[in-house]
């Protein structure tokens, strides 16, 4: 890889790794339903002078339904729920695993041996992972990011139909869909209020998180990806979404004290081991 790629590739591995502990402090800011209505809206400004991408409307819809809005609500609520913000970046990782599950499964795709085998080392980390939490509040939430890695998995099926398009496209216009329904949640349970604060009562917090998580998180992140994906093949890009949790657990730890040892950090190895394997294994497939 060019130094210059790798350059990138490491901003990447930082920028999507501190945006856990940035979605942490949005929580503190907006509710869920509210936080995700502005971010989708803001990324979706793009489409004003983007071009649709040469896709489907329902593959669009998929993308932004599963990848985008079920990926980041589920998120959002795991972390309201009470899990940190490292812990969660591990936990969503599991998309890799499920994505060979839900292709093997809907696609009749043949997973390799040493697929299942990530697959079922990855799901020892959770459970040990689910032990270290205290409280049912702490499971719910270890549900909940399980949730947003089967919702991710599911858009990746989806995702596959979009391949040879403009990645930083296909992510403005997915994100036209999920503000629709998020708003509607966002004033059924939330009120008018809540989905109108960024508005009626703005903070520098609350813009900056919002900003954050658009600008360098979604435009230039899947930018970055999606020119790193056309000129390498898939099975050298793919190991570096595996730095992504380890800079999410420094950060983290930086920031919000998270603690991570013991039996948690034994989940947190096992797991990222299983994505770790099930992630080179489907590299040398693609080769």
């Amino acid at each position: 890889m060019k130094p210059l790629h790798a350059a990138a590739a490491l901003l990447i591995v930082a920028m999507w790794g501190l945006n856990f502990t940035v979605i942490r402090f949005g929580l503190d800011e907006f509710p869920p339903f509210a936080f995700a209505t502005w971010r989708f809206v803001l990324c979706a400004l793009p489409v004003l002078f983007v071009a649709r991408p040469d896709i489907s409307w329902a593959t669009l819809a998929g993308i932004g339904g599963f990848m985008f809005g079920g990926q980041f609500v589920f998120l959002f609520f795991a972390m309201q729920a009470g899990l940190p913000p490292g812990l969660t970046s591990v936990l969503v990782q599991l998309q890799g695993p499920l994505t060979v599950v839900l292709a093997a499964l809907f696609l009749r795709e043949h997973a390799t041996r040493a697929q299942w085998l990530g697959l079922a080392a990855a799901a020892v980390g959770v459970v040990l992972i689910s032990r270290s939490v205290e409280g049912t509040a702490s499971l719910l939430a270890v549900g909940l990011a399980l949730l947003s890695a089967l919702t991710w998995a599911t858009g990746n099926l989806f995702f596959r139909s979009a391949r040879g398009t403009s990645m930083f496209a296909v992510t403005v216009w997915a994100s036209v869909l999920p503000p629709i329904p998020f708003a509607l949640m966002s004033l059924a349970v939330e009120g008018p209020e809540a989905l109108l604060m960024p508005i009626l009562n703005p903070t520098w917090r609350g813009w900056f998180v919002l900003f954050y998580t658009v600008v360098p998180v979604m435009w230039l992140g899947y930018l970055i990806w999606g020119t790193l994906l056309r000129t390498y093949p898939a099975g050298k890009v793919g190991p570096i979404s595996l730095l992504v949790p380890c800079a999410a657990l420094l950060f983290a730890s930086l920031l919000v004290d998270e603690p991570i040892g013991g039996l948690r950090l034994l989940g947190v190895v096992v797991v990222l081991g299983g994505v770790a394997i099930g992630v080179f294994a489907s590299g040398r497939r693609l080769r």
